[in-house]
Formats: C-alpha cells, sequence, structure tokens
C-alpha cells in the first residue's frame, strides 16, 4: 500500500471517529482532538515537510466537520506540525515520559493557536480562564488516547519512507 493511501485511510478513518465516536464522549464539555493529535504526531514521524502536508489536510477535515470556517484548522496544525518535527529533532534523549510532556504542550499549544485564530477572525470571543481549563482537560483526554493513534501515524506517515542511512568514517 502507497503511502499516499495509508495517510488519506489514516485521516478518513480519524475523521469519522471524530465526528462519531469522539463527540459523543465528553469531558466537562470537551473532547478529544483526534485531529490535531494527527497532525502533531505526523510532524513528529513525518518530518517538517510530510507532516505540514498531512497536517494541512488534517486541518481541512477538521474544518469540514467543525463549526468553524473553512481553513481555520488548516492555518493553525501545519505550523504546529513544523514545530513539533523542530522539536523532535532537537530533543537529546527522547523518553516516553518527555514524548507524552512534548505531546501534552504541543496539544495545549494548538488548542491555544486555535481558540486565537478563531478570535482573529471574528468567532464568538472566549474567556481567558474556560480556555485554559479547556485546553487543560481536553490535552489530558487527549495524550490518553494517544498510543493507539501513534501506533497508526506512524505506519502511515512513514510508510514508503527510504531507510535511514547510516554512515561509517574512516579510522585513522
Amino acid at each position: 500500500m502507497s503511502g499516499r493511501i495509508r495517510v488519506a485511510a489514516l485521516l478518513l478513518t480519524g475523521l469519522v471517529v471524530q465526528a462519531t465516536l469522539f463527540t459523543e464522549i465528553r469531558v466537562q464539555g470537551a473532547s478529544v482532538e483526534l485531529m490535531m493529535l494527527m497532525a502533531i504526531l505526523a510532524g513528529f514521524h513525518g518530518g517538517p515537510q510530510r507532516g505540514a502536508i498531512v497536517a494541512f489536510c488534517a486541518g481541512l477535515l477538521q474544518d469540514s466537520i467543525a463549526a468553524t470556517p473553512l481553513g481555520l484548522h488548516a492555518l493553525v496544525f501545519p505550523p504546529l506540525a513544523v514545530a513539533v518535527s523542530s522539536l523532535e529533532q532537537r530533543m537529546l534523549r527522547s523518553t516516553p515520559a518527555t514524548d507524552a510532556l512534548a505531546l501534552a504542550a504541543a496539544t495545549a499549544c494548538g488548542l491555544t493557536a486555535v481558540a486565537m485564530a478563531g478570535q482573529v477572525f471574528g468567532l464568538a470571543t472566549f474567556d481567558p480562564d474556560t480556555v485554559l481549563e479547556r485546553a487543560l482537560v481536553v490535552t489530558a483526554i487527549t495524550v490518553a488516547v494517544a498510543a493507539p493513534v501513534n501506533r497508526a501515524v506512524r505506519w502511515a506517515v512513514t510508510g514508503g519512507l527510504p531507510p535511514d542511512i547510516q554512515l561509517r568514517t574512516a579510522e585513522s
């Protein structure tokens, strides 16, 4: 299966799960941001270029089911994926704990960026206290479902990439 078909299947499956299952499961009025999670993980596993493309597509799909102007999430998700990719390349040591903290920080930043972009484009004004509380709840439940999504995104995004080439230096 080619990499593009894998990504398309992943994003469409994520969209259906977001629109059906996760809209019904809410914690304090907030639900899992599955498409944002996929965008963040695409940046982590696919690098800045592939991550930005997958994140843009995920943002457009999110906009198709959300009550927001078309392109709002597509405006926020690609820079978020590129930032996560850049951060991942600069991390000295990657452990599950640091990966979870980085995912939580990226999710909170993404939610805040979507709220601010919505404010710029004239969507309903937001209360900073409510946004912080909602961002914390959404971040917690999104990180909780990240493990299986991580495996699926890695399978889809890295499909078709060439293996890493290890260069040996001549020893003197």
